[in-house]
């Protein structure tokens, strides 16, 4: 029962998270400080733990440069979705945000099983899992297809916010699948994640690098001349939300298995992003949850189901 209660708090720490960083955007008015603090705040906490647990701070990055490159792919996955569900959510909302990672994830999830790509267990496509994939992707459209109304330009998808979103599923899956193996070659959930975290700073660092020598500050802080919201403590706490989706996902997924952690964090995903809309917490736009919503939530869950159980 614990491990359920767990895999459902990792969904829901996926969705408050990119509602935390979405706000905290409006303050540092850069998606990529938004993204650096993040990963920083993550690796201090890791480097705490490892110090405290260990008696040192070591990270055998040796063993991990005798593996193929693809090995430090993490990193670079994370600051992909954190960034993309900080330009995302905005447009899309709490709930088809997620709801559109995750078929995202989904597909990138089938390809990388099927393939057995960066060191998974092959999983070959089926006709139960292509059906499984078909539901998800009806139950996207029900989520987030808005009805139209008497104005022509309401009702249509933002389709490049659609993308984008579904680029961050890709880069999901891809992350949990190296960093499994990651985790396998140092032995140690904690050393893993910082090793990705680690990537993932640097990487942000050079994104800010280049963008500030092709278009100055304009090309890391927003163009857009809004009033500044002030500042909150829990602004910083999107890293402790990574943190506990990562952990929590290491810990269960052995326990539940692969299916059934993906199902458990699908359902925590949806409930708070169902609520985050409805309440417009932490000043998301309030967006009405509807029976199509519910419809459409319910039959991603039920293809989701059928592609990690059958």
């Amino acid at each position: 029962m614990l491990a359920l209660a767990i895999g459902v708090i990792g969904g829901i720490a996926t969705t408050v998270q990119a509602s935390i960083n979405t706000e905290s955007r409006k303050f540092f008015r850069s998606p990529f400080i938004v993204a650096g603090l993040n990963f920083t705040v993550a690796w201090i906490i890791l480097a705490a733990f490892i110090i405290i647990s260990e008696h040192r701070f070591y990270i055998p990055l040796g063993t991990v440069a005798e593996n193929p490159p693809w090995i430090w792919l993490g990193g670079v996955c994370a600051i992909i979705i954190v960034t993309l569900g900080i330009l995302c959510v905005p447009k899309l909302g709490a709930a088809g945000n997620v709801m559109v990672l995750n078929f995202g994830q989904i597909v990138t999830g089938l390809v990388i099983d099927h393939f057995a790509l960066f060191g998974s267990e092959e999983a070959r496509m089926s006709f139960t899992r292509l059906a499984g994939a078909i539901m998800v992707f009806g139950g996207l459209i029900l989520v987030t297809r808005e009805k139209k109304n008497g104005n022509s330009s309401e009702g249509k998808m933002p389709v490049f916010y659609v993308i984008l979103s579904f680029i961050s599923g890709i880069a999901c899956s891809t992350q949990i699948a190296v960093n499994g193996s990651l985790r396998i070659v140092v032995q140690s959930v904690s050393k893993a994640t910082i090793i990705s975290m680690s990537v993932a700073i640097i990487s942000t660092l050079l994104v800010m690098l280049v963008l500030t020598l092709l278009k100055g500050r304009g090309g890391i802080f927003d163009k857009s001349a809004g009033s500044r919201v002030p500042f909150k403590p829990w602004m910083v706490t999107g890293g402790l939300f990574a943190l506990t989706v990562v952990s929590g996902n290491a810990a269960v997924a052995p326990i539940l298995g692969t299916g059934l952690n993906t199902i458990m964090n699908l359902i925590g995903m949806m409930a708070s992003g169902l609520v985050i809309d409805a309440a417009g917490f932490l000043g998301i736009e309030k967006k009405p949850v509807t029976l199509r919503k519910i419809a459409g939530m319910l039959l991603m869950l039920a293809g989701t189901a059928l592609i990690s159980f059958l």
